[in-house]
């Protein structure tokens, strides 16, 4: 018997929400098929991720449920690859939670959503070296996430009513290791004074979209830490943040590690403007790009 399932791209923090909040989108998908074989062993197929299951998103999270679960036998994994690599759009992440979720339907093994994130985070060992469950959150639950505790993992969606269209500017930049390199930018320790202004601002964010205050979003999506931190990867992105504000979208920020830059728009936002704009900042550095605009997935 096979299975298959999918998980949409997703960008995580959304400015002041460093590694707590995500938002799954439909620009990129992932889908992932597993199957029995006999060979007592877990195999990848996919053109374009480690064959390796140790050092793949999907192999890595599964080998984890199949060792707490007392599993044992041959998995063979199929990775179609739809989210590209690289660019902050929860590429790895798309990968584990797709196969977390066609490996809990095949062994029915009625896993909760927050177990399924707790398995999928796994994956992210294989990506960056570290565990964490933003990207993967909002590939399982869809929609807004906020991680609300990681030991024991724990998840709330949220309603939002709010509910923006994206544009999302993928410059064409490729940075070895990106990701483990952005979380390495970023402060150990921050003053009081940053952190009540960046509490303050995440709350604010929040309360726009589940009261549907456009306002509020666009005061509170701002981050003096880890944006800020990491401004030597992407100078551009305060040019492109401006001009977009400029030509009255909601507001931007960085999609996860970057280097993709969400822009949050609506019926006011002037986006032929943003289009132009982005095409004279990113000339001025050299660089190419591509703009693709989507809209949130409420759910799987």
């Amino acid at each position: 018997m096979k299975i298959k399932e999918l998980s949409y791209s997703s960008s995580a923090n959304l400015g002041p929400g460093y590694d707590i909040l995500s938002l799954s989108h439909r620009a990129f998908k992932d889908e992932v098929e597993i199957e029995e074989n006999n060979t007592g062993k877990i195999r990848i197929f996919s053109d374009n991720t480690p064959e390796d299951p140790m050092k793949n998103t999907a192999g890595l999270s599964l080998i984890q449920i199949m060792k707490d679960r007392k599993i044992k036998l041959g998995i063979d994994i199929t990775i179609n690859k739809g989210v590209p690599v690289g660019l902050g759009l929860g590429s790895s992440g798309a990968s584990s939670s797709a196969a977390v979720k066609a490996f809990n339907k095949m062994f029915d093994l009625n896993l909760t959503n927050d177990e399924m994130v707790y398995y999928s985070m796994y994956g992210e060992i294989a990506a960056c070296g570290s565990a964490h469950p933003d990207n993967v959150s909002s590939g399982i639950y869809g929609g807004m996430t906020l991680i609300t505790s990681t030991e024991p993992v724990r998840v709330r969606k949220i309603d939002i009513k709010y509910k923006p269209h994206l544009m999302l500017v993928i410059p064409d930049i490729k940075i070895e290791e990106k990701t483990k390199l952005a979380r390495s930018m970023v402060p150990k320790n921050i003053d009081i004074k940053d952190m009540v202004r960046q509490t303050s601002r995440l709350s604010l964010m929040l309360l726009g979209f589940l009261n549907g205050e456009r306002q509020a979003i666009r005061d509170g999506m701002n981050d003096e830490i880890v944006e800020k931190s990491r401004n030597g990867l992407f100078p551009f992105y305060g040019e492109i943040k401006s001009m977009a504000i400029d030509e009255n979208a909601v507001s931007a920020c960085i999609s996860g590690a970057g280097p993709t830059i969400l822009i949050f728009t609506d019926e006011r936002t002037n986006k032929n403007g943003i289009i132009s704009g982005t095409d004279e900042i990113l000339g001025k550095y050299g660089l190419n790009y591509k703009i693709v605009e989507t809209e949130i997935v409420e759910g799987y």
